[in-house]
Protein backbone atom coordinates (compact mmCIF):
# COMPACT_ATOMS: atom_id res chain seq x y z
CA UNK A 1 0.00 0.00 0.00
CA UNK A 2 1.29 3.47 -0.88
CA UNK A 3 1.37 6.03 1.92
CA UNK A 4 2.70 9.57 2.18
CA UNK A 5 5.61 8.24 4.22
CA UNK A 6 6.52 5.68 1.56
CA UNK A 7 6.28 8.35 -1.17
CA UNK A 8 8.67 10.63 0.71
CA UNK A 9 10.97 7.68 1.40
CA UNK A 10 11.68 7.44 -2.34
CA UNK A 11 13.83 10.59 -2.17
CA UNK A 12 16.81 11.39 0.07
CA UNK A 13 16.03 13.23 3.31
CA UNK A 14 17.48 16.47 1.95
CA UNK A 15 14.74 16.48 -0.71
CA UNK A 16 11.87 16.32 1.81
CA UNK A 17 10.20 19.59 2.76
CA UNK A 18 8.92 20.50 6.19
CA UNK A 19 5.58 18.76 6.71
CA UNK A 20 3.89 21.98 7.82
CA UNK A 21 5.33 24.48 5.30
CA UNK A 22 2.23 26.15 3.85
CA UNK A 23 2.69 26.58 0.11
CA UNK A 24 5.50 24.01 -0.09
CA UNK A 25 3.60 21.43 -2.13
CA UNK A 26 4.83 22.70 -5.49
CA UNK A 27 8.46 22.48 -4.39
CA UNK A 28 7.91 19.00 -2.94
CA UNK A 29 6.26 17.77 -6.13
CA UNK A 30 9.17 19.10 -8.19
CA UNK A 31 11.67 17.39 -5.89
CA UNK A 32 9.72 14.13 -6.10
CA UNK A 33 9.47 14.36 -9.88
CA UNK A 34 13.16 15.04 -10.33
CA UNK A 35 14.78 12.92 -7.65
CA UNK A 36 12.66 9.89 -6.82
CA UNK A 37 13.93 6.37 -7.30
CA UNK A 38 10.43 5.10 -8.16
CA UNK A 39 9.05 5.59 -11.66
CA UNK A 40 5.36 5.69 -10.70
CA UNK A 41 5.98 8.40 -8.10
CA UNK A 42 7.89 10.39 -10.73
CA UNK A 43 5.05 10.02 -13.26
CA UNK A 44 2.30 10.98 -10.82
CA UNK A 45 4.21 13.95 -9.33
CA UNK A 46 4.85 15.24 -12.83
CA UNK A 47 1.20 14.61 -13.71
CA UNK A 48 0.02 16.75 -10.80
CA UNK A 49 2.35 19.59 -11.81
CA UNK A 50 1.35 19.24 -15.48
CA UNK A 51 -2.38 19.18 -14.69
CA UNK A 52 -2.10 22.33 -12.60
CA UNK A 53 0.23 24.25 -14.93
CA UNK A 54 -1.82 23.55 -18.05
CA UNK A 55 -5.21 24.32 -16.46
CA UNK A 56 -6.56 20.80 -16.58
CA UNK A 57 -7.83 21.04 -13.00
CA UNK A 58 -10.40 23.42 -11.56
CA UNK A 59 -9.38 26.74 -10.07
CA UNK A 60 -10.45 25.56 -6.63
CA UNK A 61 -8.08 22.60 -6.82
CA UNK A 62 -5.32 24.79 -8.20
CA UNK A 63 -5.66 27.21 -5.28
CA UNK A 64 -5.78 24.35 -2.75
CA UNK A 65 -2.59 22.97 -4.29
CA UNK A 66 -0.86 26.34 -3.92
CA UNK A 67 -1.72 26.46 -0.19
CA UNK A 68 -0.88 22.79 0.42
CA UNK A 69 2.04 21.55 2.50
CA UNK A 70 4.72 19.10 1.34
CA UNK A 71 3.01 16.46 3.48
CA UNK A 72 -0.29 17.04 1.67
CA UNK A 73 1.55 16.77 -1.67
CA UNK A 74 2.90 13.38 -0.62
CA UNK A 75 -0.59 12.33 0.53
CA UNK A 76 -1.98 13.40 -2.84
CA UNK A 77 0.61 11.38 -4.78
CA UNK A 78 0.00 8.36 -2.53
CA UNK A 79 -3.79 8.58 -2.98
CA UNK A 80 -3.47 8.82 -6.76
CA UNK A 81 -1.17 5.79 -6.90
CA UNK A 82 -3.38 3.86 -4.47
CA UNK A 83 -6.30 4.29 -6.89
CA UNK A 84 -4.25 2.70 -9.67
CA UNK A 85 -3.38 5.83 -11.66
CA UNK A 86 0.04 5.42 -13.26
CA UNK A 87 -0.06 7.56 -16.40
CA UNK A 88 0.39 11.32 -16.56
CA UNK A 89 -2.72 11.74 -18.70
CA UNK A 90 -4.96 10.06 -16.10
CA UNK A 91 -3.97 12.43 -13.28
CA UNK A 92 -6.17 15.46 -14.16
CA UNK A 93 -9.40 13.45 -14.19
CA UNK A 94 -8.52 11.86 -10.85
CA UNK A 95 -7.66 15.23 -9.37
CA UNK A 96 -10.88 16.87 -10.54
CA UNK A 97 -12.86 14.10 -8.79
CA UNK A 98 -10.82 13.49 -5.64
CA UNK A 99 -8.09 16.05 -4.94
CA UNK A 100 -10.09 18.34 -2.66
CA UNK A 101 -10.72 15.45 -0.30
CA UNK A 102 -6.98 14.96 0.10
CA UNK A 103 -5.95 18.62 0.12
CA UNK A 104 -8.65 19.83 2.53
Amino acid sequence: MKTATSVLATVPASFRGSRKEVGGADRQLRLLEGNTSEFTVKQVAYGVLWADTTGRVSGTISMALRRATPWQAAQLVAAIIKDGVELIGEVPAWMNKNALGVLA
